[in-house]
């Protein structure tokens, strides 16, 4: 009963402040969603296709050096896709390959 009265009131309230009818309020509402929505996608930037995973190459695991000279640590720049590319930071050893 309560929603009732509250569609009463809320069609007079439609009705006072727009001086239109309930059903011509709701139609204009509806055509102005629809507007900004199709104007919104005109606009918006597409979502980025989805990555396939069975393209992506598999990663290598991770390699266990120990103690390495720099020398030995030349070896694995990046030039050989083989390797995995690692660099050395304070005396620490990171592979940065899937960066």
């Amino acid at each position: 009963m309560a929603i009732l009265q509250l569609w009463e009131n809320l069609k007079e309230a439609i009705t006072v402040y727009t001086g239109l009818s309930p059903a011509a309020f709701f139609t204009i509402l509806a055509l102005a969603v629809a507007f900004y929505h199709v104007v919104s996608g005109l606009f918006a930037s597409p979502a980025p296709p989805p990555r396939a995973r069975a393209m992506e190459e598999e990663l290598p695991p991770p390699v266990q050096l120990g103690e390495v000279t720099a020398e030995e640590l030349r070896a694995y720049d990046g030039s050989d896709p083989k390797k995995p590319l690692l660099m050395a930071i304070k005396g620490q050893i990171y592979d940065v390959s899937r960066s």
